[in-house]
């Protein structure tokens, strides 16, 4: 069965006057676009039971979009979780983020490809793409479609949380992992084992995309190293345990890391 799913955010009414009003596209970015700015913002009732969910589990699992984290979020909280960063977390609930913590990074590459199906077919039955981007995302014809999308964003909130790097959601303000555990995708067999948690220890799938036949171009892959560049950083810290450390700022105001020693 399914984890327990809430309908993507509208773009009509209040919703869009909201998220306007805070330079965001989704009205559920505003408490991300607050704590970005060292603010805590109010938390309505679904937000606290979230939390609530996450304190009982003594476990707090960072859902970054497209790694598998439907599945992981259905044993651990059952039910959905959003796509919240440790940024977040330390500005509504620090004693969240000071819980043994995971996320699962994903190659780049494969990740955006993963992305870019995804939100040309405008989601899967499990899920959907978000209403404000899902019009633009379905017009989608080739990869370049994508990497323009990418390449004119000013923001990361001007682009689908699937789109988002991955570094958006595991860093701390300061550029560095927040998180305990940085786990690669290609290991998601073993979490259960690694972290001590049975009920891990065999997965469901949900909200798989189709298969992508398109490959990038050399072209289009140096686009995605740029612009994903502390992706593939946390990838190999993730691959080989060597610290990450903030270095640099990278596309769309997202730090990079480097690594220690």
């Amino acid at each position: 069965m399914a984890p327990e799913l809430e309908p993507t955010t509208g773009t009509t009414g209040v919703n869009r006057i909201l998220a306007s009003a805070f330079g965001v596209k989704l009205v559920s970015d505003i408490p991300e676009r607050l704590s970005r700015h060292g603010l805590r913002p109010w938390l309505d009732g679904k937000r606290r039971r979230r939390l609530d969910r996450i304190r009982d589990s003594r476990l707090l699992f960072i859902h970054v979009p497209k790694n598998a984290g439907t599945s992981i979020c259905d044993r651990l909280y059952g039910a959905q979780m959003k796509h919240c960063s440790a940024i977040y977390y330390a500005r509504c609930a620090p004693d969240v983020l000071a819980l043994p913590s995971f996320a699962i990074i994903r190659d780049p590459v494969d990740r955006f490809l993963s992305a870019f199906r995804y939100a040309r077919s405008g989601g899967t039955r499990h899920r959907t793409i978000s209403a404000p981007f899902r019009k633009h995302y379905g017009a989608f014809h080739t990869i370049d479609d994508a990497i323009d999308h990418l390449a004119e964003a000013r923001s990361p909130f001007d682009i689908d949380h699937v789109f988002r790097p991955q570094s958006w959601y595991v860093l701390d303000a300061r550029g560095r992992p927040a998180l305990d555990r940085l786990i690669p995708y290609e290991q998601i067999g073993d979490i259960g084992r690694r972290l001590g948690r049975e009920e891990l220890a065999s997965l469901p799938e949900f909200n798989r995309s189709r298969e992508c036949r398109e490959r990038p171009t050399a072209c289009q892959l140096d686009f995605l190293h740029s612009f994903y560049e502390a992706d593939f950083a946390l990838r190999h810290q993730a691959l080989t345990g060597i610290p990450a450390t903030v270095r640099a700022t990278g596309p769309i105001g997202a730090p990079v890391p480097s690594f220690a020693g």
